[in-house]
């Protein structure tokens, strides 16, 4: 991760993606509003710059390096919800 928004109407976070190729570029990726997300357990520090993540989601159709994060899977394991209406809430 390399960098956090923490704005309305949507949060967004940027994470540098290394392709086969070993290129490197810079993802933004699109979650739910702030408010959403603190309900669901977030903070603005839920994970920081140069943390290791895994994002599930949602491309952009237009092929830009866009997306609608669904699930954010955390270095330890943890799993934290993005705040789409159809993603059912935390998992135990």
């Amino acid at each position: 991760m390399t960098k956090m928004e923490w704005l309305n109407p949507h949060a967004r976070f940027y994470v540098d993606v290394k392709d086969d190729a070993g290129k490197v570029t810079n993802w933004e990726l699109e979650l739910g509003s702030p408010n959403g997300l603190m309900r669901r357990g977030w903070t603005r520090n839920s994970f920081k710059p140069g943390d290791s993540i895994t994002v599930e989601g949602y491309l952009a159709k237009d092929g830009s390096k866009l997306a609608n994060a669904r699930q954010v899977t955390l270095g330890d394991g943890r799993k934290v919800f993005a705040g789409a209406a159809e993603d059912g809430g935390p998992q135990k």
